[in-house]
């Protein structure tokens, strides 16, 4: 398998020294957005002299510790906001970096008030405060509502007028974001994952474990409304109605739906087809075992189970929407338009005769990803 990284290498750093750059992100779960917080902080740590601040102990937090990375937590379960405003001032004081990274809502808000004021004490100009960007991830999933309508307005109001940039990971959510922010801050830089390191995954032993010679079939992520696994479920029941041939469906993840959705298997009568697994720490392993990945979402924006399914050369059978369009752009055939248990079934059918081969495309490396952001970096932090 070709490894797309291979002539990709991030440029030396312009600036006289390695820039300093504060990260701040939740690392409550460990799902695409932290993901990718990773990949980029372990790929950037050469070149830049990094802090990441994360509001939760969790997996994030041991796998940067582990890779070398500087870790403070803030334990948003154990202080309010205010509290935690008063601590990131202090860090930002102490650190005095030059560029702030921020990755969701909450960290949008209290890392680009905390820079502004802050960084008064920092600079000789008062004016001035630290470089400051933000990643948005995905587009919202639940419309907001009373307290929650404040925080968005919030959100909006700091990328629009304390930071510096939004980094968005594919076309299509640049172009919802046109809507909130100036064209002039929005920069396309899609999510990137490390092929050499995922291709030297060996399969999960106990995915094919019960049926060797079954085609097994997954879907992979939080088990949330946005995701549709009740699609996923009501398609392998179509299948197993329409073929003979063996298959066995695999659900990856947790989430507030996991009761629902196994009574909803139970009801299907698909308890003997279908395994839930549960949050995994090796998502790698389990992609490499299956046969295919189905990604059913209502809506995504680069998701990074998408990227490492086709770094491992597995098909992809994905919702025509978002980032998934882009990262299928060579395999239009992947794509499903119909957005129902009867699309997902046909497709599957389809795909279980034609048996395409696929790769990932240069510009989802974990290298290309840390490139654009680090050019980015330094532009900011020059102006």
């Amino acid at each position: 398998m070709t490894n797309p990284d291979a002539n990709l290498e991030i440029q030396t750093p312009i600036l006289p020294s390695p820039p300093k750059v504060l990260h701040i992100i939740s690392g409550d779960l460990w799902a695409g957005a932290e993901v990718q917080a990773y990949t980029l902080l372990t790929s950037l740590r050469d070149n830049c002299e990094l802090l990441a601040v994360l509001m939760n102990h969790g997996e994030l937090a041991d796998r940067l510790i582990q890779a070398g990375i500087t870790v403070e937590i803030i334990d948003e379960r154990q202080l309010s906001s205010l509290k935690i405003f008063i601590q990131l001032c202090a860090i930002i004081r102490r650190f005095a970096p030059d560029l702030i990274h921020t990755h969701r809502q909450k960290e949008n808000i209290l890392g680009a008030i905390a820079n502004t004021l802050a960084s008064r004490f920092l600079h000789k100009n008062f004016w001035r405060r630290s470089a400051a960007v933000r990643t948005t991830h995905g587009a919202p999933e639940h419309s907001a509502s009373g307290i929650k309508k404040i925080q968005v307005w919030l959100d909006h109001f700091c990328g629009n007028y304390l930071q510096d940039a939004v980094i968005s990971v594919s076309t299509d959510l640049a172009t919802k974001l046109r809507t909130i922010f100036p064209g002039r801050k929005i920069h396309i830089i899609e999510n990137g994952i490390d092929v050499d390191r995922l291709q030297q995954a060996i399969p999960a032993a106990d995915i094919k474990a019960a049926q060797p010679q079954a085609c097994h079939i997954g879907i992979v992520g939080r088990l949330e409304p946005v995701k549709r696994v009740d699609i996923f479920l009501n398609a392998a029941q179509q299948l197993l109605s329409q073929t003979s041939d063996a298959m066995h469906f695999h659900v990856i993840g947790d989430g507030k739906l996991a009761n629902e959705l196994k009574s909803l298997s139970s009801n299907l009568k698909l308890t003997q087809s279908v395994s839930f697994h549960g949050h995994r720490t090796d998502p790698a392993q389990v992609i490499a075992a299956l046969d295919m990945v189905v990604i059913c979402s209502d809506h995504e924006g680069t998701p990074m189970t998408a990227l490492e399914t086709l770094a491992l050369g597995k098909p992809l059978i994905a919702h025509s929407v978002g980032g998934l369009v882009e990262i299928l752009a060579d395999y239009p055939e992947l794509l499903v338009t119909d957005h129902s248990p009867t699309g997902y079934s046909n497709k599957i059918l389809q795909i279980m005769q034609t048996k395409p081969t696929v790769q990932l495309k240069k510009s989802y490396t974990s290298h290309a990803n840390a490139a654009a952001t680090l050019a980015l970096y330094q532009k900011l932090i020059q102006r």
